[in-house]
């Protein structure tokens, strides 16, 4: 049971940091596309 609930929680991180990873490269790219002319 305590496997399973490991596994459960690291797939949900590893969802979350790469959500989170996309939206930082979506802001750092609409960042850097403004200050470009």
């Amino acid at each position: 049971m305590m496997d399973l609930a490991m596994v459960a929680i690291l797939l949900a991180c590893f969802g979350l940091m790469k959500l989170f990873a996309g939206w930082c490269s979506r802001q750092v790219d609409t960042g850097s596309a403004e200050s470009k002319e």
